[in-house]
């Protein structure tokens, strides 16, 4: 069993290395960070707490097309991609 720690470990170690997961992780930060999309999310979420559906649902397309969602989104994928194929090679 801890031949396959040992192996768990080096796979997370070396997927860290990764230029999909440190592009992930910078986007992530990135996302996180900015205080336009901080408040574009908490706006959204008033608009739907107040029942203005229509009102949040603009709002959410504006989201969406910003470009720090657009990095994060495109990168969480590539990263989801490589996941995707590690698992493959696994099984």
């Amino acid at each position: 069993m801890d031949k396959i720690i040992l192996k768990a470990k080096e796979l997370k170690a070396a997927i860290d290395q990764t230029s999909e997961m440190k592009e992930y992780l910078k986007n992530k930060e990135c996302l996180e960070n900015s205080q336009e999309v901080i408040e574009l999310k908490h706006h959204i979420a008033n608009l739907k707490a107040q029942g203005k559906l229509t009102e949040a649902h603009n709002l959410e397309e504006i989201y969406h097309a910003h470009p720090l969602v657009n990095n994060y989104e495109l990168s969480r994928e590539a990263l989801c991609q490589l996941l995707k194929t590690i698992e493959t090679i696994i099984k």
